[in-house]
């Protein structure tokens, strides 16, 4: 037996406890059921932490999180530290990654982030690459004031330029005519917007 299996057996019966008497054989077929998920969950976490070793870092604040219909990806907004609106997709919900990664993007809206992101070739079109964010650090509550202009700049550039529909969202979501929003407010303001499948 080389090492790495025999960790793995000792690790999988110190979890399964003690061989109760007289109940050896299911005790080994937990054992071993046990050994073998542990050996795919070390799969997993290692493909998981090369994709990490891969992405690249950038704080940003998340602002918004939609579902694709078609792929089931989670397509997140975010704002960067410039002030730049940029969108990023989950992996898709359909998997268990895809689905944690969107439930717990749900719960970090109006969060700065350290967000580690990589790009992914598309499978439909392998010219084409998205952003696929693989892992999100929240780092709290973004308190910091979001200037009017920056504010209603991110809100024009996420309806795409029209205007009417910028300044509807606005309206609607009770942000004041002047002075600074919050990333809440901002956050707000943006879920006011028509839908779109796609970022």
């Amino acid at each position: 037996m080389n090492p790495r299996d025999l960790e793995l057996t000792l690790a999988a019966a110190r979890a399964v406890g003690p061989c109760p008497p007289g109940e050896e054989a299911t005790w080994t077929e937990q054992v071993r059921a046990r050994a073998v998920h542990l050996y795919t969950l070390a799969d997993t976490v290692g493909q998981d932490l090369q994709r990490l070793d891969a992405a690249k870092q950038f704080t940003a604040t998340l602002l918004s999180v939609r579902v694709e219909s078609t792929s089931t990806r989670g397509l997140l907004l975010v704002r960067n530290t410039s002030g730049e609106l940029e969108r990023l997709r989950t992996d898709r919900g359909d998997s268990e990654a895809g689905r944690a990664m969107i439930e717990r993007a749900r719960t970090l809206v109006g969060h700065r982030l350290r967000v580690y992101r990589i790009n992914e070739q598309m499978s439909s079109n392998a010219k084409l690459q998205v952003r696929t964010v693989v892992h999100l650090t929240d780092h709290g509550t973004d308190t910091d004031p979001v200037h009017e202009h920056s504010a209603k700049e991110n809100l024009l550039a996420a309806a795409e330029g029209d205007k009417e529909a910028a300044r509807r969202a606005w309206t609607e979501a009770g942000l004041p005519e002047t002075g600074s929003v919050t990333a809440r407010q901002l956050s707000e303001a943006l879920s006011r917007l028509p839908l779109a499948d796609t970022l």
